[in-house]
């Protein structure tokens, strides 16, 4: 085994892969070589997620395999876990080094600009970092509360980059990206106007940044931007949104959509729904459930409540026990699968553009996942037929 070998487990959001990039070529630049497996390598780095317990327990889990190695590989943990105070991985763990700061595993702090997605058939961009919103639940804020935006010029010659290096999908992802400091919109407008056969897709946006040049963008350039927006809703009841610090109630949320699908009528919107949050009743459950039911989402990514030391939420009353979420989580997916149903039902037969996935899946620009045909050659974007044997 060569004694310049690493390895990176990369856990979490799309921004953390998009790090995880940064970190396997500060490694590369370095003359070290991508090991295959953990078993081959001397180094191995985890890029830690701790958004939910369910997250530091994955992590946890590996972190116990690979210290089992027989070949006694370095271990090093950065990310939001190793930022969590609350956490003390040093007591868990024996010879574990912490880098709570992870841009000093970056070839340059500031500048974070990657040359390639390995194992990736689509390229996320990471344009901007770190939230201040603090949603009650959330831990994100206090892991990751430096506010950071790559400068336009930047962003623009990495996604050109990304195109002339063969991606014809780039994924715009950020913390929060649509808090970024030029204005999303903006920075989308110049992006559509670079004379190259691609894409763009948003990662996910907050529902109070969807502003109507955003919309106008998408409605005047779909061969440019993806017809998908993923906007998280997380409650379907009034009373838990204030609870939870959302910036914004049912009927707003219910107008945008509305301009948007009427603007957009082929549009993909996909959802985050937390379910079991402190004090969530049968009755706000109803209404999240009969919310959901009634607007035009296609699918839902469903959460159970998971208490985040420290955070406002962690310290409220009347917790939610486990077997209720689960039984609250089985009614959603039942939503969720019907939505899903309706959704992929009304394009079958129909053709969209897509993009590669993997070695026998594409993506449409709305976000429906397509069987393709073996042994026939795709280079960029092209035209699949949609059939009943797709799934979203």
């Amino acid at each position: 085994m060569s004694e310049k070998k690493y390895y990176v487990y990369s856990f979490g959001c799309k921004v953390n892969q998009y790090e995880s990039q940064l970190i396997s070529e500060k490694f590369k630049n370095d003359g070290f070589e991508r090991a295959q497996k953990p078993e081959d390598a001397n180094i191995i780095i985890f890029n830690s997620c701790t958004v939910t317990a369910t997250a530091d327990k994955e992590c946890e889990y590996f972190l116990r395999k690979v210290s089992r190695l027989s070949n006694n590989p370095k271990i090093i943990l950065t990310g939001c876990l190793a930022k969590n105070k609350n956490i003390d991985i040093q007591k868990m763990f024996q010879n574990i080094e912490i880098v709570e700061d992870k841009t000093k595993l970056f070839n340059e702090s500031q500048k974070q600009i990657v040359s390639n997605f390995d194992k990736h058939s689509r390229a996320f961009l990471k344009i901007q970092d770190g939230c201040n919103s603090f949603c009650s639940y959330c831990i994100v804020p206090y892991v990751r509360n430096v506010l950071w935006n790559k400068p336009e010029n930047e962003v623009l010659s990495e996604i050109t980059n990304f195109i002339r290096g063969g991606y014809s999908e780039i994924v715009l992802t950020g913390i929060h990206v649509g808090k970024y400091s030029g204005g999303l919109s903006d920075i989308i407008e110049k992006i559509v106007k670079i004379p190259f056969i691609f894409r763009i897709r948003i990662s996910s946006i907050e529902l109070t940044e969807i502003d109507d040049k955003l919309i106008e963008l998408m409605w005047t350039n779909p061969e440019k931007i993806c017809c998908h927006l993923h906007i998280p809703l997380q409650s379907g009841s009034d009373e838990i949104l204030k609870q939870m610090n959302r910036k914004y109630l049912t009927r707003e949320f219910e107008k945008k959509v509305d301009t948007l699908t009427l603007a957009l009528p082929d549009l993909a919107l996909t959802t985050d729904i937390i379910i079991g949050f402190p004090g969530e009743t049968e009755k706000h459950h109803k209404e999240t459930c009969d919310f959901v039911a009634k607007t035009p989402f296609t699918r839902f990514h469903i959460f159970r409540y998971s208490d985040r030391q420290d955070t406002e939420a962690s310290m409220f009353e009347n917790k939610v026990p486990t077997s209720t979420m689960k039984t609250r989580s089985k009614d959603l997916f039942e939503i969720d699968s019907k939505k899903r149903k309706d959704f992929l039902n009304r394009y079958i037969g129909k053709k969209r553009n897509a993009v590669k996935i993997g070695k026998d899946k594409a993506l449409t620009d709305n976000y429906i996942t397509v069987q393709r045909q073996s042994g026939q050659i795709y280079n960029d974007i092209f035209e699949i037929e949609i059939t009943d044997t797709s799934y979203v």
